[in-house]
């Protein structure tokens, strides 16, 4: 097995001092433009008022060459009142690369990057990772242990369509919701579609209106307009499955002498 060290750049969009929200960071200014049409000229796809502290929200957008990972958080002492503010935190990963990493890795690179480093300002060093050949994607791995061959069937048959929404309802938290978008976006660069974006959360009106293929993985379904053809996918919870272990084999491992049991019939 074979290992590689790989940079990939990064912008930080958030409040800057005395100038307010912008482009507060980045490893190469040129990537900036990339990023911006990537996300149609968004550089955060929430609103505002849905990201709270301690929590994280994620998106992934697709673009020709490249995907673009997006953290989007509250970070503290921004600006010259050292108030908080949303971070939109995106890494630029070309397409070859992507295939061959777990999109979860890149993710503990860029927390670390900011939980070490701080939320920069101005240029700022490249993230590094190691780029290691292996023989599964943990990516994909995940996603067949969430979503069973038929539903896929079914979001590869929608997602090819000229325009397409899906609204996948997974009531997991937002880093099991954040797992399955990273499968999801493997699965149609796989397939081999252009262009999307995937959400663990409803991205700000702007984007939705801009993007034709849209997946957001929801704890639960949002009113849509009738106007808009959303195709909803429910993840089964594991809650009323029934459970199909053989309860004597759970005995015994626990200890009990189930064969004094039989021998008493």
């Amino acid at each position: 097995m074979s290992s590689s060290e790989i940079e990939l750049d990064h912008i930080i969009y958030s409040l800057i001092p005395y100038k307010g929200y912008g482009i507060r960071a980045w490893s190469r200014r040129d990537v900036i433009n990339e990023v911006e049409h990537a996300f149609k000229g968004w550089f955060s796809p929430y609103a505002q008022s849905l990201v709270r502290p301690a929590a994280e929200l994620k998106a992934v957008v697709k673009g020709p060459d490249s995907i673009c990972m997006a953290r989007v958080f509250v970070g503290d002492g921004l600006d010259e009142l050292r108030r908080s503010g949303v971070v939109s935190h995106i890494t630029l990963i070309p397409v070859d690369i992507a295939g061959r990493l777990p999109l979860e890795e890149i993710e503990r690179v860029m927390v670390n990057h900011t939980v070490y480093k701080g939320i920069g300002l101005g240029e700022i060093e490249p993230l590094r990772i190691g780029l290691v050949e292996r023989d599964v994607d943990e990516d994909l791995e995940y996603l067949k242990t969430i979503i069973d061959v038929e539903k896929a069937e079914k979001m590869l048959t929608v997602i090819s369509r000229p325009e397409s929404r899906i609204i996948v309802i997974f009531k997991r938290d937002t880093p099991s919701r954040a797992r399955l978008v990273y499968g999801l976006a493997k699965m149609f660069a796989m397939h081999g579609v252009r262009e999307y974006i995937i959400t663990v959360e409803r991205p700000i009106d702007n984007i939705l209106i801009e993007f034709t293929k849209t997946v957001m993985v929801l704890d639960k379904i949002f009113p849509v307009r009738s106007t808009e053809d959303w195709t909803v996918i429910k993840i089964e919870d594991e809650k009323g499955k029934a459970i199909e272990t053989d309860i004597r084999e759970t005995l015994k491992r626990i200890g009990y002498n189930v064969e004094d049991k039989d021998n008493a019939k």
